[in-house]
């Protein structure tokens, strides 16, 4: 893996905090896009365990930080993973966007 900066550490942390206690939600094209290439969550899981790269995508158009997770799926093929880090009442939440091959 690339080093990543301190606010690329940050939102890796945010995100797998987010996954471990339940707090994402994913969007119906991400869903769809899943469909499409064969992929299930482990595959998901797979990369944000061990991501090869943790890129800052700027602001989403709702104005949330978009990151963009680069790694293997279960079989060893590369994806990307595009989600947002949004806050509600309760506290953070990451909003799977898409999901693509690399």
């Amino acid at each position: 893996m690339r080093t990543m900066n301190r606010k690329a550490q940050k939102a890796l942390a945010d995100i797998r905090r987010c996954v471990a206690t339940g707090r994402w939600r994913v969007l119906a094209h991400f869903t769809r896009r899943m469909d499409e290439r064969g992929l299930f969550w482990p595959d998901i899981l797979s990369v944000l365990t061990s991501p090869a790269a943790v890129l800052d995508d700027g602001p989403d158009d709702f104005g949330r930080p978009k990151w963009k997770l680069a790694g293997r799926a279960t079989d060893g093929l590369k994806l990307e993973i595009v989600c947002a880090l949004d806050t509600d009442a309760a506290g953070r939440v990451t909003v799977f966007i898409t999901v693509y091959w690399k």
